[in-house]
């Protein structure tokens, strides 16, 4: 069982070092740019489409 443990920790370790690298790879600056500034961009409903005749 401590074999099982042992790989099942070394695996867990290489998933969050792959995330991580692919987290903070530079591929990815643009898309984490456009999330940030989500929140700031103004909401402009559609009023036309809502109309129900």
């Amino acid at each position: 069982m401590e074999v099982f443990h042992t790989i099942w920790t070394a695996l867990l370790m290489i998933l969050f070092v792959l995330i991580f690298i692919k987290a903070w790879s530079r591929k990815r600056v643009q898309e984490y740019h456009e999330a940030a500034h989500i929140p700031l961009r103004e909401d402009r409903p559609n009023y036309e489409s809502n109309k129900d005749g």
